[in-house]
């Protein structure tokens, strides 16, 4: 099996999972699946698994079969469920940032041992992380700091937007 791109004039290329095989003597391919689609993190995680780069991975242990892909991933539906990913944004220091919420939550470490853990891991995969190190995340610790406001005040606006007023507490 394969991952095909086949290029189209005037749209964006197709994305096909093929597997080859041999008629009469001649190479064709069959399509299995158009991921046009799918999230590029995704096709990428396909690309990488048909490549084998998962096998032997921490032992006999499967990264996308792991107890830990089932946390991260209730994390990061969480997080994308109350708005935490959308106010930290989809660049690159975004997702820095939100893994580093989802790994202190989930690994309680230190930034050195929380990228060891993702490189054990499929982090890459989930969050579309790729070859960071302890001072990328120190950047992102930088940039979060200096954006708290505006996340905040993001996160407060889709707070009232899903629940239609603010949530004011009362003096007793």
């Amino acid at each position: 099996m394969s991952i095909a791109v086949v290029p189209n004039r005037k749209s964006p290329p197709a994305i096909l999972l093929r597997e080859a095989y041999r008629e009469d003597g001649k190479s064709k391919s069959l399509t299995l699946a158009n991921l046009t689609l799918w999230k590029p993190e995704r096709i990428d995680a396909r690309v990488r698994a048909l490549k084998g780069e998962f096998d032997g991975v921490g032992g006999n242990v499967d990264p996308i079969n792991d107890r830990v892909f089932g946390v991260l991933f209730v994390l990061k539906a969480i997080a994308d469920r109350i708005g935490i990913t959308k106010a930290l944004g989809n660049d690159r220091n975004g997702k820095l940032a939100l893994f580093l919420i989802l790994a202190r939550i989930a690994n309680h470490g230190s930034r050195l041992s929380a990228v060891r853990w993702a490189r054990k891991h499929c982090v890459g995969e989930l969050l579309g992380l790729r070859d960071f190190n302890e001072n990328d995340l120190y950047k992102a610790m930088d940039r979060l700091s200096e954006r708290q406001e505006r996340i905040e005040k993001t996160l407060y606006r889709e707070y009232v937007n899903k629940k239609g007023s603010p949530n004011i507490l009362a003096p007793v």
